[in-house]
């Protein structure tokens, strides 16, 4: 087998793109296009990569393509900012399941109103490497969690600013604007000095006038956009007014096709385009509906058990709702995390806010016949025997602050996460030694 094709099953087989610098493979098969913390980036990856990249602008319907050069540039760096992410992840120990990887394909499916199952046949039926898909996709995840973890872990928005949102964009709905945006991204490094401000804000105000003299967009994101979105154009997806940082509004107020001047972010200076636009009206009034905030301690059952074992199981449970009848809920949290087998017992048992239907039937229709402070008999569900603790009941209007908590919540940490995930990344790239060199 010529050593190429050697390569190519142990990128398969193995489903890494890179080899450490000591590989006989790096040394024998292929040159290296760099070095990442000791680890290697080969040409023969650029080159597929680059392959890869070159066949997306032209499925997009890009005409012009960039120079094959600036192309296999703009892969190189995707490169070394993935192996610094892969790196990072694998020190926190971050990992993506088989299952994981199978979901992810199942929603893209289901977003893109494919048949379940029939993604890959697709993938495979336009020429495409059906592992190197799923490798991809894998890492995807893999980075998305990365960012999870190492960031929005950390951040924290306060019940101010989430109040504040909902009386802007959710207490009075009204018909909303979504705009689908491209960007082109000029990065600045960590602590920048003003020289190199200035030269960013100059390389910025170039490209502006390159597509004011009619340079394509996409092409110009394509060659010399910093942002990780550079290989798709500059595409960044929709968005609704209020999901960006405040200081993207007057984006909102551009026409489908229209640039914005620069702007300047906390790792960067910024151009937009709007590329399309959809309206949504407003939602309707929705019907009010009750919420539960429970904990639970669960011993579980599974078909290996004997029925002696299931029955010792179910008398053990049964002495514990005894003892837990009359205690308060601290002690009831503090036995859960003792003896609790369910996710919840690090948190005492707790199951936060849910309202009907959330909950198996079994455990649904306990918890909701019961009173605030009341602890149940021994419940039976398909994960087990459950002990309840129903800590207090409230009625929710759908429309109100506290039913869109969460989604505000999660609206305004994805807005901290666009400042601080580049930051972040930057900061990772500062610390890493990295060696570029040249490919044939």
């Amino acid at each position: 087998m010529p050593m190429n094709g050697i390569l190519r099953c142990v990128i398969i087989l193995s489903g890494f793109l890179f080899l450490h610098a000591t590989s006989v493979y790096a040394e024998v098969v292929d040159s290296i296009a760099a070095i990442v913390n000791n680890q290697a980036i080969t040409c023969y990856q650029v080159r597929q990569s680059t392959k890869e990249l070159t066949q997306q602008l032209k499925q997009a319907g890009m005409q012009h393509l960039p120079p094959a050069k600036a192309l296999q540039q703009r892969t190189l760096d995707a490169e070394i900012t993935k192996m610094l992410q892969l790196q990072k992840a694998k020190k926190l120990r971050i990992t993506v399941t088989a299952e994981e990887v199978n979901n992810a394909i199942a929603k893209v499916e289901a977003s893109n109103k494919i048949p379940a199952g029939q993604l890959l046949d697709i993938i495979k039926a336009r020429g495409m490497d059906v592992n190197r898909y799923k490798k991809t996709l894998k890492e995807r995840l893999l980075t998305s969690k990365l960012g999870n973890t190492a960031v929005r872990s950390k951040l924290q928005v306060s019940e101010e600013s989430m109040r504040e949102y909902y009386r802007k964009y959710m207490e009075h709905p009204t018909p909303l604007r979504e705009i689908q945006l491209a960007e082109i991204f000029v990065s600045l490094p960590v602590d920048p000095s003003p020289e190199q401000v200035a030269e960013s804000r100059k390389k910025i105000k170039k490209l502006l006038s390159q597509i004011s003299a009619g340079g394509d967009f996409e092409r110009i994101a394509t060659l010399y956009s910093d942002a990780p979105n550079a290989s798709q154009g500059g595409q960044m997806g929709w968005f609704l007014p209020g999901s960006m940082p405040p200081r993207f509004t007057p984006v909102f107020s551009l026409p489908v096709g229209g640039v914005s001047l620069p702007i300047r972010s906390p790792t960067g200076f910024q151009l937009f385009t709007i590329t399309k636009e959809r309206w949504h009206q407003p939602r309707l009034r929705a019907e009010a509906y009750d919420q539960v905030h429970a904990r639970h301690i669960l011993l579980k059952l599974s078909e290996a058990m004997t029925d002696e074992e299931r029955a010792k199981t179910r008398t053990e449970a049964e002495q514990i709702a005894e003892e837990m009848k009359n205690v308060s809920d601290k002690e009831f949290a503090t036995r859960a995390r003792e003896i609790s087998q369910g996710p919840s017992a690090t948190k005492g048992g707790d199951l936060g806010w849910f309202k009907r239907g959330v909950m198996v039937p079994a455990f649904d229709k306990a918890v909701f016949a019961m009173k605030a402070g009341e602890t149940s008999g021994v419940v039976e569900s398909p994960f087990g025997l459950h002990i309840i603790r129903m800590i207090e009941r409230r009625h929710i209007d759908p429309d109100s602050f506290e039913a869109h908590r969460g989604e505000i919540q999660n609206i305004l940490l994805n807005i901290e996460m666009q400042d601080q995930m580049p930051r972040w990344m930057a900061g990772l790239r500062a610390k890493a030694i990295i060696d570029r060199r040249s490919c044939p």
